[in-house]
């Protein structure tokens, strides 16, 4: 039986180890207080990759895969926290990746080691503080947004000069961007003016630079004036791409360039940004191969109605967003998918993606403001499949200094171009290096997935096409396989 000094003694140790106890706890608050949110991030990121390398291991069959892969685990496991600092080829210096270490490369012709981040996104690049770091930044993160892109997308800086201020107006997309269709909402505006008679004629209301929201009393002060401005000519490019009653979230180049799913949620390697906070990427990448799903982020989800200038969403836009990716999904499925119910489209309207027809100038602009789609649009269906009496036009690459060399080097899936080779080029006078003329033959080469497509022609068919008739309503009549004409 233990004495009472015995007893002391025991309490006295029991004091001391919890006196020790709550100070290696307040010690390793203090320290986890003060340790600097960047070491956070960088403990994060490779306990994250750790994970994914685990899960990798433990799927794969591969002798040696599996050790290629332990000794990148074991490699990340031995990685402390440390300050990087990026070197640019003009002297700079940014610490951006001290936090954002997992960040993806934005493009191979964007290389981070070359222009950094901060050209394009702001910010201060040496502050290791998250408020510091992010003051100022272009788009407030998203430096894309039209608003911002003289900033970024068009800016000059030592690099040279990026999209705005050559010589060549081909090159200056962030100021043609300006005049299309998309971002200005112009054909819009003077379409339902004209719809209401409100002009004999459509006619331009659109400022140039300016914006359709930025016309004063778009309907002539008549009611829905109002509906006008904040369900169709506030919207898409120009706010954030808020669609009614949508989650979308885009704006600008990012909205065609960064692929995003229906929640606009990032799914990349950079911890630092929750997966679950909408109004991002799928990751941080810009891309050229744009399939018809990120088009339809905006377009085909519902109708306006004229009469109330209300917008109706597709009554079959919840399956839409649990569908498979863009070629993933069953040929029944992508029928249903690229266009809302009750439209009428071609096999070929439906196959493609979208930016396998519409052209650059289509999308972009061309430093014209128009009144209408029709006057915008480059592309009929007539100027791959000809007419009764015409064939597609051709113009030969005779010159380095063609377009269509720049043209195809931004996009993987263009076939290689060399001097002699034969282009289609529309009857406004559009040339689309992705369709060429091989042996006799058209070939589109598919701008999202590089497949060739032989382009049947009219002429010497047995089309009773109405040379009168050429527009693509007139070819649904013949060659609608929605279903939907018959209905």
């Amino acid at each position: 039986m233990l004495n009472c000094r015995q007893v002391w003694q025991h309490f006295e140790w029991l004091l001391l180890g919890s006196a020790l106890l709550l100070l290696a706890m307040f010690i390793g608050v203090i320290w986890a207080n003060n340790r600097p949110t960047w070491e956070t991030w960088q403990t994060s990121y490779y306990r994250s990759q750790v994970v994914q390398l685990d899960s990798k291991i433990a799927a794969t069959q591969n002798p040696v895969l599996k050790k290629a892969l332990e000794q990148q685990r074991d490699s990340m496991k031995k990685q402390k926290p440390e300050i990087k600092t990026l070197i640019l080829p003009n002297g700079n210096l940014e610490r951006c990746q001290t936090c954002h270490l997992g960040i993806e490369e934005i493009s191979k012709s964007h290389p981070a080691e070359t222009f950094g981040c901060v050209v394009c996104h702001g910010g201060n690049a040496l502050s290791l503080d998250q408020n510091q770091a992010h003051a100022g930044m272009y788009g407030a993160g998203h430096p894309g947004q039209l608003a911002a892109s003289q900033l970024s997308c068009g800016s000059q800086n030592s690099n040279g000069q990026c999209h705005s201020g050559h010589v060549r107006i081909e090159d200056n997309q962030v100021d043609l961007i300006q005049t299309s269709l998309m971002a200005n909402k112009g054909g819009e505006l003077s379409m339902i003016r004209y719809m209401r008679g409100l002009d004999v004629s459509p006619k331009i209301s659109v400022k140039s630079g300016g914006t359709a929201s930025q016309v004063p009393a778009p309907l002539n002060g008549q009611p829905l004036e109002q509906n006008l401005q904040q369900n169709c000519l506030e919207l898409c490019h120009q706010r954030k791409g808020k669609l009614p009653k949508q989650d979308s979230s885009a704006n600008g180049c990012e909205s065609c360039h960064v692929l995003t799913n229906w929640n606009h949620t990032y799914q990349g390697q950079d911890v630092t940004i929750p997966k679950s906070e909408v109004g991002h990427g799928l990751t941080h990448r810009l891309t050229t191969l744009i399939p018809y799903t990120q088009c339809n982020q905006c377009h085909n989800q519902g109708m306006p109605d004229l009469y109330t200038i209300q917008f109706k969403a597709r009554p079959d836009l919840a399956r839409v967003k649990v569908s498979s990716g863009p070629n993933q999904e069953s040929p029944n499925d992508r029928l249903q998918n690229v266009y809302q119910p009750g439209m009428v489209f071609t096999q070929c309207e439906v196959e493609l993606d979208c930016i396998d027809c519409h052209t650059r100038q289509d999308v972009m602009g061309d430093g014209h403001l128009y009144a209408s789609e029709y006057q915008a649009v480059k592309i009929q269906c007539f100027d791959c499949h000809g007419t009764k009496k015409t064939t597609p036009i051709a113009r030969t690459v005779s010159s380095l200094d063609d377009l269509a060399f720049e043209e195809v080097q931004v996009n993987p899936n263009f076939p290689r171009l060399k001097i002699g080779d034969q282009l289609l080029k529309t009857v406004k006078g559009e040339e689309l290096p992705y369709i060429r003329q091989e042996a006799g033959v058209w070939i589109l080469n598919s701008k999202v997935t590089g497949k060739k497509y032989s382009i049947p022609l009219v002429n010497g068919s047995a089309c009773q096409q109405d040379p009168e008739h050429q527009t693509s309503n007139d070819c649904h009549m013949c060659h609608d396989v929605s279903g939907n004409l018959k209905k």
